[in-house]
């Protein structure tokens, strides 16, 4: 098994709920758009309509809390907006995955 594999399943292991957003392509694209650059709620929005279909705010606001409470992303208010980040385990989490992904073609 390649240490990356090794990584990510003791991360899952510790954190069980990482698993759910593992299998979540809405929470993996928020997570890579983040991972581009950090971006405020609207933007967010407008770069992940690319992507996949948000038909209700409350459902995207549900994905950034989940991530939050994951440790994955933060926030921040930067002039009257609220811009969303990856923090270091979220950096390391998408390199993890993303590493793992390429290495075993999934």
């Amino acid at each position: 098994m390649s240490e990356n594999k090794d990584i990510l399943l003791k991360m899952l292991a510790d954190e069980p709920k990482l698993y759910d957003i593992l299998k979540s392509k809405e929470h993996l694209l928020v997570l890579e758009t983040l991972e581009k650059e950090d971006l405020n709620y609207q933007t967010l929005k407008t770069r992940l309509g690319k992507d996949i279909y948000i038909k209700k705010d409350i459902i995207l606001y549900n994905i950034l809390d989940t991530l939050i409470s994951g440790g994955l992303i933060k926030k921040i208010k930067v002039n009257e907006n609220i811009v969303y980040y990856l923090s270091e385990k979220g950096k390391n989490f998408v390199r993890i995955y993303k590493d793992t992904k390429k290495e075993f073609n999934i």
